[in-house]
């Protein structure tokens, strides 16, 4: 069945009027106010989200509800049966487990390590943002070979091969995500807390703020009452999504462009390479004479994770930087604590410009916002290597 535009034009009305109304409704309530938003700790990996999971996965944390969130925890994602006694926990954030050696099967910095009086750990490698590192699982494994290792991403997705090797999913370590894991164990500590206002209304402040990186409503009465729109508007609905995909990349092509344009004009070539079908793709600024490094934005994932920084022109392995412009770009401010072979200097785009699933990520495509962020940081990283070699 052939669908006509009145179709669309009732579908799009419906959806449009529905969204204005829950704007109305979010304002009137205070649903939009999140702390974390305002004080733009979203996109912190340590100093936000691991913070907040720690603090709560103590036994001695602030909240004072001794073991209760813990043994939750260890109850919903903890798999390989140890009778872990969380009483006698302790909860570190960053744990240093030794240097990394040469061939990085040993050392580095776990995001979350719990550990209890008989030697029993849990370990969590929180990914909010950051990209896998090389033989990062692996390294976790060798420090506690019978450690419940925990991989959580905001989607569950797994790791990167060269992150986990040889190790397998679910027989050493487990994927766990935001969007569905961490939210479930956040509403059952919740009602555990029911009767602490101040604890509570935090950990509702925080499952918001989930919801929102994973593109989740807030609001189940709007899911209801969007999901029975869709569901009388099947066709169009269908048809709109399987068409939504093409007119993004034309979007992206068109702003691909325009940067192109712009970037020639202040003397720097222009490489447009994303592909939001490929992780790692991104934006490349560079000029004839840098032998060794260019300007790039990067997404660590498909969409998501966008970094910035000095990044190897080829492979490091075959190409590698001169140890003396890696160390001068390595000491240069504000660079990542998690810098490495492929970016010398590196920092988070940050939100709402480093994620691009949400509308409001692409508003700012359009609206030239996001082209204005890139020339900012693009000029930012310029004077920050004045007189380096590049």
């Amino acid at each position: 069945m052939e669908i006509n535009n009145h179709e669309f034009q009732n579908l799009f009305g419906q959806v449009n009027a529905l969204i204005s109304k829950y704007k109305k409704v979010n304002d009137l309530t205070g649903e939009n106010f999140n702390v974390f938003k305002i004080l733009k700790l979203e996109s912190s990996e340590v100093r936000m989200h691991s913070a907040f999971i720690a603090e709560l996965l103590n036994p001695k944390g602030s909240h004072g509800q001794k073991d209760v969130f813990l043994k939750l925890f260890i109850k919903s994602f903890c798999f390989k049966g140890a009778e872990i006694d969380t009483a006698s926990c302790t909860v570190e954030i960053e744990k240093h487990v030794g240097f990394i050696n040469d061939d990085r099967t040993d050392g580095g910095r776990i995001d979350i390590f719990i550990s209890d009086k008989q030697n029993n750990h849990v370990i969590i490698e929180n990914k909010i943002y950051a990209g896998d590192q090389y033989n990062q699982l692996v390294r976790y494994h060798q420090h506690s070979e019978h450690a419940d290792i925990l991989y959580l991403t905001l989607e569950g997705g797994e790791p990167n091969k060269n992150s986990c090797g040889i190790l397998k999913n679910e027989e050493h370590f487990k994927c766990i995500s935001y969007k569905n894991s961490i939210i479930e164990w956040l509403e059952a500590c919740r009602k555990e807390c029911a009767v602490f206002p101040i604890i509570r209304e935090s950990i509702t402040q925080y499952i918001n703020l989930i919801k929102y990186l994973t593109n989740q409503t807030t609001n189940h009465t709007m899911q209801e009452e969007l999901s029975e729109i869709i569901k009388n508007n099947l066709e169009a609905s269908i048809s709109i999504v399987a068409n939504i995909d093409k007119a993004l990349d034309k979007i992206s092509i068109e702003f691909g462009k325009d940067l192109e344009q712009d970037f020639q004009k202040r003397n720097l070539d222009c490489s447009y390479q994303i592909n939001f079908n490929k992780r790692y793709t991104g934006i490349w600024f560079s000029k004839s004479e840098w032998r060794y490094v260019n300007i790039g934005f990067q997404f660590q994932s498909y969409d998501k994770d966008m970094i910035y920084g000095f990044c190897c022109n080829e492979d490091p392995k075959s190409h590698p930087i001169p140890d003396e412009l890696r160390k001068k770009l390595k000491a240069l401010p504000y660079n990542s604590k998690k810098n490495n072979d492929w970016w010398s200097w590196f920092n988070d785009v940050e939100p709402p410009f480093k994620n691009w699933h949400d509308y409001e990520t692409w508003k700012k495509v359009i609206d030239g916002e996001m082209k204005n962020m890139i020339i900012d940081k693009t000029e930012f990283l310029l004077k920050l290597a004045e007189g380096i070699e590049l």
